[in-house]
């Protein structure tokens, strides 16, 4: 007969193991809940510490007039992220091009020391140094995958300013109507380059014959997708791309469904485009340039596609003050003023008036038989006529919409964006001005997305 005694002295062994075991198993769970993910939250931060000190040191490469030392400037931006990453050390671990090439990278390596709460049960012990290490290239920003769809420099197509100081986050729109462009182009271009399938507009001759652009592929570059290109500026030498005549209400819809996108629009020089021949022509010709020349490309955030009148017009009407007997003595005629004291509607533009009686032709302005002079800036009317009696001024007002005052045509269309970033050499590309403008990326040199690789 077994001894009860020892049998309870052996279930009570037993049970000491299980609960040895058992605690093993809990300190690793604990060690992973606690120390492990301690870890992998700082390696989190970590990475962001090393992406921004290597985009910090090739900012610094990349810019060939600045003095930054890029070791000092990756530092800085790795602490600004991560206060305990070391920095007593160097922590670029390669750099080429800085300060000298248009193509380079710099590679950066930072760590941080993490202490340990439970690992140390497990003899494991601390602190633990959490590594990390990050890439950043340089190259020019001559080539970018754009729109079909062209910007003018300077703010006369709508309320950007475009330029290479155009700042980031502004709020504004660009139409693209016929009193534009004219000819029915509405800024449409060819990206088509020498070695795409289709046929060649981007970077001819100034004298080349363009061709034509289906809508169907105007919308395929619109949407995205496009394997061809890369579209590369020369600047400052000119870059002649061929206009796209036509209008096509599937490519305003196809660039709406792009709404919250960042899309790169290439920019016109409209004071060096030209005409068929290779004459360069003036900005707003009363005929269509026949090729833009692109002098760099804007990123435009998309936030909004009014493509119908319904949707970006305004209002319009026509007041008038009178009858009045005008006499050469009579004192001027405020439009502003009268505007008001007529009870007419608020408005951003008023339009030249007309003058006129009961049995007479509108009166003459501003000629040599002229009646009374009128000034665009101020608004007022001067009588310098003989005497007329029952003489009425009328004139038109426009009250602008989403877009401000619309153009004077239904088809216009207008986008709202807000800005991004310039990429492009300057305002005035006849003079060759260099700003050295280089895009900066992240980038792997073991697969090879460095700019220096592609």
């Amino acid at each position: 007969m077994a001894d009860p005694h020892r049998l309870h002295d052996e279930e009570r062994g037993a049970t000491a193991v299980i609960v040895v075991l058992s605690l093993v198993a809990l300190f690793g769970l604990i060690v992973l809940t606690v120390d492990v993910g301690q870890l992998l939250f700082q390696r989190r931060g970590m990475v962001n510490a090393s992406d921004a000190a290597a985009l910090a040191a090739a900012q610094t490469c990349a810019g060939l007039d600045d003095t930054d030392v890029p070791e000092a400037m990756a530092d800085a931006f790795a602490l600004n992220n991560v206060g305990s990453a070391i920095t007593a050390l160097p922590n670029i671990t390669e750099m080429v091009g800085c300060d000298s090439e248009a193509y380079g990278h710099v590679s950066v390596e930072y760590a941080m020391n993490q202490n340990l709460f439970f690992a140390g049960v497990l003899g494991i012990s601390g602190p633990a140094s959490v590594r990390t290490v990050a890439t950043a290239g340089w190259g020019p920003a001559g080539g970018a995958n754009p729109l079909p769809i062209v910007v003018y420099t300077g703010n006369d197509q709508g309320s950007c300013d475009i330029h290479e100081d155009t700042p980031p986050d502004v709020d504004c729109y660009l139409w693209f109507d016929n009193d534009l462009f004219n000819g029915s182009s509405f800024g449409f271009l060819n990206l088509c380059t020498a070695t795409d399938p289709c046929t060649h507009g981007w970077d001819v001759n100034a004298g080349d014959s363009c061709p034509n652009v289906g809508s169907s592929l105007r919308d395929d570059w619109i949407s995205g997708n496009w394997s061809g290109g890369p579209n590369v500026v020369n600047y400052p030498d000119p870059t002649y791309v061929c206009r796209v005549s036509g209008l096509s209400s599937s490519n305003w819809s196809a660039l709406e469904q792009r709404i919250g996108d960042d899309l790169i629009f290439p920019v016109n020089d409209c004071t060096t485009q030209v005409d068929s021949s290779g004459n360069t022509v003036t900005c707003f010709p009363s005929q269509p340039p026949d090729k833009y020349n692109i002098i760099g490309f804007m990123v435009l955030n998309l936030d909004e596609v009014l493509d119908q009148k319904s949707e970006w017009e305004g209002a319009s009407g026509t007041c008038d003050f009178g009858p009045v007997n005008m006499t050469p003595t009579i004192g001027d005629f405020d439009l502003d003023t009268l505007h008001v004291s007529e009870g007419c509607p608020s408005y951003d533009v008023l339009a030249p008036p007309t003058l006129s009686a009961p049995g007479n032709n509108p009166f003459p302005c501003c000629t040599l038989d002229q009646h009374y002079t009128f000034d665009p800036n101020s608004n007022v009317v001067d009588w310098i006529g003989n005497q007329r009696n029952n003489v009425t001024i009328e004139w038109d007002w426009s009250a602008g919409g989403p877009c401000g005052v619309p153009p004077n045509n239904s088809s216009g269309v207008c986008i709202k964006v807000h800005t991004v970033e310039p990429r492009f050499g300057g305002t005035d590309p006849g003079e060759g001005a260099d700003f050295g403008l280089r895009s900066i990326r992240l980038c792997d040199l073991p697969i090879g997305s460095c700019p220096e690789q592609d």
